[in-house]
């Protein structure tokens, strides 16, 4: 790691209904020019994007990580049963954009969605906020975009922790299920999700044409080597719903960068090497060179 790295802030976020949500804050040096905020996957708390963060932080931008309500250190045992996808699409993620722009003024707002952050964007009342977005393996979950024991896998999710969660009441953390304990109104509509093949909000809405409405420059990263949960095809299903934008297709192969395997959360850890930090950083810069190209030409 960069021996500058800054030392991060531990915050608490207020969203509009009055919950709580952890957060951790860098204020890189140029944070009022371009900062950005990480949406994390599911079931992860965000202490997994520490070392990332904090890399981007060093090269001056201001960075948010938080936890989803229900997740990691935002869990509220008297709240959670009832937390669906649709509190951190409608909630969540709008405090988390006002945050940063109330800390910073950033000229550009950043977002890094990984995996199901990919779904959550697109859905959010707020993706206009956001200024150029970069996905790292944000997939869709359907079986068959899978092949082998990956779609084996995504099966046995989708027909037994629903019955894990009627059994229990929640879906019991252990290496059969998830390592982390995450809502369970959540996991059955992530399941709803993948079983049918439409994302719907918790009534039963199909909010995919939500995700038209997003304008700004895209960049989603596929890893050569994810394909347990983030085949390429599957990858490129979720990048078709974003047809208001040009989406500029990355490939990450673990051998370019001297690593035999990346896997689905590898990218984030603290001691892969730097230049494949910098390379999506220059992913992110691209970004932000595409949307004040698009800003000016509004004018």
């Amino acid at each position: 790691m960069p021996s500058q790295r800054l030392r991060e802030e531990n915050i608490t976020i207020v969203a509009a209904d009055g919950r709580q949500l952890s957060a951790r804050w860098w204020l890189g040096a140029k944070a009022s020019e371009h900062s950005v905020v990480f949406l994390p996957a599911l079931a992860a708390p965000q202490i997994y994007l520490r070392w990332f963060a904090a890399y981007l932080a060093a090269q001056g931008w201001g960075v948010l990580t938080f936890d989803y309500r229900g997740v990691g250190a935002s869990k509220d045992i008297e709240c959670d049963s009832s937390v669906t996808f649709d509190d951190w699409v409608n909630l969540d993620i709008p405090a988390v954009v006002a945050e940063v722009k109330q800390r910073t003024g950033t000229k550009f707002l950043g977002a890094i969605a990984h995996s199901i952050g990919g779904h959550l964007l697109g859905q959010s009342p707020v993706h206009q906020c956001i200024d150029g977005a970069l996905f790292i393996s944000a997939q869709r979950g359907i079986p068959k975009l899978f092949k082998g024991m990956a779609r084996l896998r995504i099966h046995y999710a989708y027909m037994f922790f629903p019955i894990f969660i009627r059994i229990f009441g929640k879906l019991p953390v252990s290496k059969y299920t998830l390592p982390q304990q995450c809502p369970r109104q959540v996991l059955l509509q992530w399941i709803k999700w993948g079983r049918t093949g439409v994302l719907t909000d918790a009534n039963g809405v199909n909010v995919e044409p939500r995700f038209a409405d997003y304008k700004n420059p895209l960049t989603t990263v596929t890893i050569s080597d994810d394909d347990d949960y983030a085949s390429a095809v599957s990858v490129e299903a979720l990048a078709r719903l974003y047809i208001g934008t040009t989406v500029n297709h990355q490939l990450i192969v673990p051998q370019d960068y001297g690593l035999e395997s990346i896997g689905h959360f590898g990218f984030f850890h603290r001691r892969v090497p730097l230049m494949l930090w910098s390379q999506m950083e220059q992913w992110l810069k691209h970004l932000m060179i595409e949307a004040n190209l698009s800003k000016s030409k509004s004018i």
